[in-house]
């Protein structure tokens, strides 16, 4: 029992409370086992259940969009679920048994009878809940960005919706943008550039991309044939058209994700030699968001049918890929994508038109 105690010290619900209410605690908890590969709790479950591991090794992964990654690893005295099972509220990620791991476990009906059968205890979650409460200015803030997530996505397919031919262009192209910047984040040469919160940006933003097509004609964006010379110059004005979209966003909200949506809407048409539009910039004057979402862009489009051409395949857009560094595309970039290349064509192959 005493060992069990220490665990139960280290959770914020249970740190405050005297030995005499900590033994009426513990005796409130069973064990369990579960064998290596068995899931404690799932992102998305509602909260009714709170763990201690005491012998063991866990690990908790979230779907991000691009996959499920794992966040950290738990061990012997971490403590997953109080929150949740507080606050009855719907799990933020998921707990999976990497070895076979014994656990500490409270159930809804063990907590709330000790909520009704112990004053102190009872004080001690309002307490708890009262500290969350402080930090409800930050959650709304969360909340906000969200749905200006969800904002941006629905403009986004608010002008992919005039382009019949892109389908789940959007979806998998935001896919790509996120898998290669987490293997860039890897890299010596871009761990400066990709900062905390990047990944989780460039999911966000990039399907803004082309939002400047709105301001395209009918006539030359449903065009069913390859634009002519002239055709083509009016579709480039989509870049600009897209920038100064979100120029007017930055002006009133200068957070760094509408900074990062607004350069790539301009420059995601450059090109590595220079020989991109709008502003023919070169290398590594082109922010590095740009250049990942050119390489997603391109690739995605190679894929895919289009009215003057018919999908390229797997083995041919690599080919095209690589031919292309150096000249349209970041050269190193394009070497960390195609080590990958088969991490990318899954996110094709599960992503295909509806």
């Amino acid at each position: 029992m005493s060992d069990i105690k220490e665990y139960l010290k280290r959770s914020e619900l249970l740190s405050g409370l005297d030995q005499t209410v900590l033994d009426r605690v513990a005796s409130h908890f069973q064990e369990v086992v579960f064998e290596e590969g068995m899931t404690l709790c799932k992102e998305g479950d509602l909260g009714d259940r709170m763990y201690i591991i005491m012998k063991g090794e866990a690990s908790v992964t979230k779907e991000k969009g691009w996959g499920r990654r794992e966040l950290k690893r738990m061990g012997p005295g971490d403590i997953c679920g109080e929150m949740a099972l507080i606050t009855n509220s719907r799990r933020s990620a998921t707990v999976t048994a990497l070895t076979r791991t014994e656990c500490l476990l409270m159930d809804r009906q063990a907590f709330d009878q000790l909520q009704n059968e112990d004053p102190h205890f009872d004080q001690r979650v309002s307490k708890v809940l009262a500290k969350r409460l402080q930090a409800s200015d930050e959650k709304t803030a969360k909340d906000m960005l969200e749905a200006y997530q969800l904002l941006m996505f629905g403009m986004a397919q608010l002008a992919d919706s005039r382009d019949p031919e892109t389908g789940a262009h959007l979806t998998r192209t935001r896919n790509y943008c996120a898998l290669l910047a987490e293997y860039l984040a890897e890299h010596p040469k871009y761990q400066a550039a990709i900062y905390p919160g990047f990944i989780e940006s460039i999911y966000d933003v990039s399907p803004l991309h082309d939002i400047g097509k709105v301001a395209v004609p009918d006539a030359i964006l449903l065009k069913p044939g390859r634009l002519t010379p002239e055709e083509y110059e009016v579709m480039k004005t989509h870049a600009i058209e897209g920038q100064k979209v979100l120029e007017a966003v930055v002006e009133r909200c200068g957070l760094e994700i509408f900074r990062m949506a607004h350069r790539i809407c301009r420059h995601h048409h450059e090109k590595w030699d220079g020989t991109g539009y709008p502003d023919k910039l070169a290398g590594e004057a082109i922010p590095v968001e740009a250049r990942i979402m050119a390489l997603a862009d391109v690739y995605d489009a190679l894929l895919s049918k289009r009215v003057y051409k018919p999908p390229m395949s797997f083995v041919a857009t690599r080919e095209e890929i690589r031919r292309c560094a150096g000249t349209f595309f970041d050269p190193p970039m394009t070497h960390v994508m195609l080590e990958h290349i088969e991490d990318f064509e899954e996110v094709h192959r599960q992503n295909q038109e509806a």
